[in-house]
């Protein structure tokens, strides 16, 4: 049965950067329904029309996948402004949410912290992954 929207898929995959290292790998078959928003919606494409049984490589280019990287979207703000339900102190590379000053309901920016200093903070609300082209190494296991 070929892949189409709404087919409910499972797969094994390996993603990898442009250099070829390894970035991710499923360690459990990954279950989702095609067309349902749960992936990015290249990777639902490059499987339309696959089997059961397939083995498919492909790239997503970084406008098909994270997006390209944005360096406005580096910043600094000041330690104090930061407000924590932890009390642990904040590590280079943890990931932070960051909510609009004036109370909207919008949704919250993820972000990470790049560099610490005693009084600031720069952070970076890229994807981590932002900028990259992925190639996937997929086996495709049921179709339903």
């Amino acid at each position: 049965m070929p892949i189409t929207e709404g087919s409910l898929v499972t797969l094994a995959y390996r993603m990898r950067d442009a250099q070829g290292v390894l970035l991710d790998e499923s360690e459990h078959p990954v279950s989702f329904t095609v067309g349902s928003g749960e992936i990015l919606p290249a990777f639902e494409q490059a499987l339309l029309g696959k089997e059961a049984g397939d083995q498919h490589t492909f790239t997503l280019q970084p406008e098909e996948a994270f997006g390209m990287y944005r360096p406005e979207w580096v910043f600094q703000v000041r330690r104090d402004q930061l407000q924590s339900d932890s009390d642990q102190p904040l590590q280079v590379g943890e990931a932070i949410q960051l909510y609009l000053a004036d109370g909207s309901d919008d949704a919250p920016i993820l972000a990470y912290v790049r560099a610490l200093t005693e009084e600031m903070v720069e952070l970076d609300a890229n994807h981590p992954l932002a900028g990259k082209a992925l190639t996937y190494e997929i086996e495709i296991l049921r179709v339903e």
